[in-house]
């Protein structure tokens, strides 16, 4: 099995002051997904809703202080991600159309293990 990040882009700032009810109805597709995850056999490992991207702290390279807000000036920002694992990374895309139909934009990448990130 190998382990995969789907990160999930949108405008985080607007999705603090959306409604309730449409929060609920995304919330609901979140749930789908995991449903649709698992039942085709994806083992989600974990993953979670990020606040805001102006809650972010951020440091620039090589930067000496640390600066509020998020690192990109961007209206789209990391959301959240879920932590996937699978050995059919294509029913895993066909998985996350599920996700983009609400607007965000999923990116999805490979988690190195421990001896692929150090060197």
């Amino acid at each position: 099995m190998t382990d995969y990040i789907v990160l999930l882009f949108g405008d985080t700032e607007a999705w603090w002051d959306t409604p309730e009810e449409e929060k609920k109805a995304t919330y609901d597709v979140h749930g789908r997904f995991t449903e649709e995850l698992v039942r085709r056999g994806h083992t989600i490992i974990g993953g979670a809703e990020l606040p805001r991207a102006s809650e972010a702290r951020s440091l620039a390279p090589h930067a000496d202080s640390v600066t509020d807000g998020p690192w990109a000036e961007t209206s789209e920002q990391l959301g959240g991600y879920y932590e996937v694992s699978t050995d059919d990374l294509d029913d895993l895309m066909d998985v996350c159309r599920i996700l983009s139909a609400t607007g965000d934009a999923v990116e999805v990448r490979r988690k190195l293990s421990g001896e692929e990130g150090t060197s």
